[in-house]
């Protein structure tokens, strides 16, 4: 029986309590001794349910103490962060990553491409890192107390879940991550690569998939190719709303490359790893290369990734403002933009050329046997047999003709995905009557209720009503190209 420490807080992945109340399960079934220890109390800002009076109101029910009622019919054992009072320096070697971890974390905070020069920016990053430093220590007594044969660290990108697995290391305890699924619906993936590591995570597709035959790869690869496609029952969210083209660029005499923009600011939260072009913005690669293929006659087309819709409006109207200056300089330019119903599935399979920023949509292409070209890291760059365009330089008439591509490599690593995740055993209503990835606004706006400052709180409403406004864009009429 091995010892477990498994690593925990609220938000710290999707579905958390679901994620956490699984991957228990599973460890007690294979017979492990499991501990959960909460990093609540170093938590700067707090998610989480509202209070059940509060939901009741709205005609919602909360089941405040079921998350722990679970653990401890499972056998499992909880703690919340016996936290210490030492706030000395992280040792020099450490100070780096963590320093890294909490940029990450602000960035994804703010939403934005960069950290805010404000007093709100300074506020938040000075208590994250002093939370930081007392998770680190705090987790350090514990571990070094009763050390455990194995720690469990949520995803392992931000602040405290770095502390944990660099402290983990530092005594010798191995460790593993774990994440919501990413390639199956209702999973949680648990591995030894921390999920948005491009580099070890490609690395290890070739040993973990060995002992799958060509078959059996491409049956998973196929298999999650048809969940992406298939609409609200499918793991890829956005397609739900999306519809069929009756007039489409495949209509049309001649080639069509299609362009698929990406939301690249949540990879700059995910570390050097992942900055390794040399473009001041995704729409400067897709001028150039725009401006190549226009010369060939190649029908040009772009699709703005849903995502967007969910930036802050300083971020969209920025983007909003690259992409029509985008099709000043390419008046020929088709534009669908990101509230768009149109099939993005359906204009890669009308596509001659498929350029991505990073989006996985340039996977998928590439299991299509489309000729795919990235301006940007990926997560599949080094697997897939795809072509990548990361500086001025390397966009050339030569580098842009298309190639008959091999599916072999996206098969591989789509397995790769697939046979690292395990099913859901708890699912969100076994927490409320909700579900906090689909929340009406009014258990949105109990968010509200959670002990966190007057500025977080306003953060929250600027956001949804970001979102709103945002999502109800429309394109100036002069530039309404999309029909």
């Amino acid at each position: 029986m091995s010892r477990v420490s498994l690593v925990h807080y609220f938000g710290a992945t999707a579905r958390s309590l679901s994620v956490v109340a699984s991957v228990v399960a599973d460890l007690r079934n294979d017979g492990n001794d499991v501990s959960v220890v909460d990093l609540e109390p170093t938590t700067t800002i707090r998610q989480g349910f509202p209070p059940h009076y509060l939901a009741r109101l709205w005609g919602h029910s909360v089941k405040p103490t079921a998350f722990k009622d679970v653990l401890h019919t499972l056998g499992s054992s909880y703690q919340l962060l016996p936290v210490t009072d030492t706030l000395q320096p992280v040792p020099q070697e450490h100070a780096e990553p963590l320093k890294v971890a909490v940029e990450s974390e602000l960035l994804t905070y703010f939403r934005l491409d960069h950290i805010p020069r404000s007093r709100e920016a300074r506020h938040l990053q000075a208590s994250l890192e002093v939370n930081t430093v007392r998770t680190y220590w705090s987790l350090h007594t514990l571990w070094s107390a009763h050390a455990p044969d194995e720690v469990l660290v949520p995803n392992g990108r931000t602040s405290r879940q770095k502390a944990a697995r660099l402290v983990a290391e530092a005594l010798n305890i191995p460790v593993r991550l774990y994440e919501n699924g990413r390639a199956q619906r209702n999973s949680y993936y648990l591995g030894n690569t921390q999920p948005h590591d491009r580099i070890a995570s490609q690395a290890e597709v070739a040993s973990l998939t060995s002992s799958l035959d060509p078959a059996a790869i491409r049956s998973l690869a196929k298999e999650w190719l048809e969940s992406r496609m298939a609409g609200s029952e499918g793991t890829n969210s956005f397609s739900a709303t999306w519809k069929s083209m009756d007039h489409s660029p495949g209509d049309s005499e001649g080639e069509t490359a299609v362009f698929f923009a990406s939301s690249f600011d949540e990879f700059l939260a995910f570390g050097p790893m992942w900055t390794i072009d040399e473009w001041s913005s995704q729409f400067e690669a897709f001028d150039l290369i725009m401006s190549i293929l226009e010369k060939r006659g190649v029908r040009l087309v772009l699709r703005l990734h849903p995502n967007l819709a969910s930036k802050s409006r300083k971020y969209f109207l920025r983007e909003v403002e690259e992409i029509l200056e985008l099709q000043r300089r390419h008046p020929s330019l088709i534009i669908h933009w990101h509230n768009s119903s149109v099939n993005s599935y359906q204009l890669v399979s009308e596509a001659d050329y498929v350029i991505v920023e990073r989006s996985t949509i340039g996977l998928e292409a590439s299991l299509m046997g489309k000729s795919v070209w990235a301006t940007q890291a990926t997560q599949w760059d080094e697997v897939a047999d795809i072509r990548q365009l990361l500086k001025p330089s390397d966009v050339t008439e030569e580098a842009l003709k298309p190639w008959k591509p091999s599916t072999l490599g996206a098969e591989r690593f789509v397995a790769y995905w697939m046979i690292q995740e395990y099913p859901l055993r708890y699912q969100a209503t076994d927490w409320a009557s909700w579900d906090p990835e689909n929340a009406p606004a009014t258990m949105k706006a109990l968010q509200l209720a959670l002990p966190n400052s007057w500025k977080h709180k306003t953060r929250l409403l600027n956001l949804e009503w970001s979102k709103w406004r945002n999502s109800r864009f429309q394109a100036p009429v002069s530039r309404q190209q999309e029909q």
